[in-house]
């Protein structure tokens, strides 16, 4: 929006790294819901709705999509400077200032974005629950992605329920549980000691198994 608001573009000449083309819905859907996911898989402190900077607090959040504590305009020189970290403060006068910040409903087009999802019902699932598709664009991006206790549990639980029917993870087989680690190290980069925890495999074995992960 502040290339557009400048009428100008910004020159990609030496951009090196891939791009990833979104050639469908449902990958669009994804993407978004990976980006406004993100912040919370790496900083626990925050839900996927609370960090500050990402546009995941505004989605189907109308107190937060359309709050302004003051307008960007209202600024002196010397607060959007500190505000932006840099002389260069030519920005647009209406965007909307909340908690100190340049809220993101300014930068982004929220209501668009919702419009991508079914309802909001279905935004919670993608950014909340759905792991596979998290997965996927992870995968895509050539990035690593980190799970909690809770989603990776809920992994064990569907794999046990449709390939070994239905027993609890920790109560399988050794030659099982290790078949579990591998999926777990491989497909959802989880370390050791997570893998340890979760499958109540001896933390010497899975050393074993995965050494580079070794702590």
């Amino acid at each position: 929006m502040y290339l557009i608001y400048r009428k100008t573009v910004i020159d990609l000449s030496g951009f090196t790294e891939k791009t990833v083309p979104i050639q469908t819905l449902e990958s669009l859907r994804n993407q978004i819901a990976y980006t406004n996911r993100n912040n919370f898989v790496v900083d626990p402190s925050h839900t996927p709705f609370s960090y500050p900077y990402g546009a995941g607090n505004c989605y189907f959040l109308p107190i937060n999509k359309n709050r302004m504590d003051a307008p960007f305009g209202s600024l002196t020189i010397r607060e959007k400077r500190t505000l932006l970290h840099s002389h260069q403060i030519d920005y647009p006068a209406d965007y909307a200032i909340i908690d100190g910040y340049i809220s993101p409903a300014s930068c982004c087009a929220i209501s668009f974005g919702e419009q991508i999802f079914r309802d909001a019902r279905h935004y919670f699932f993608k950014v909340s629950r759905d792991i596979e598709s998290d997965k996927e664009v992870a995968k895509t991006l050539g990035e690593a992605v980190y799970y909690t206790d809770d989603e990776l549990n809920a992994v064990l639980y569907k794999k046990c329920k449709d390939d070994y029917d239905g027993q609890r993870a920790t109560l399988l087989p050794q030659n099982d549980k290790q078949d579990l680690a591998r999926m777990l190290h491989f497909d959802y980069n989880a370390d050791n000691e997570k893998i340890a925890r979760l499958l109540k495999l001896p933390p010497s074995l899975v050393d074993a198994m995965f050494p580079t992960r070794k702590k």
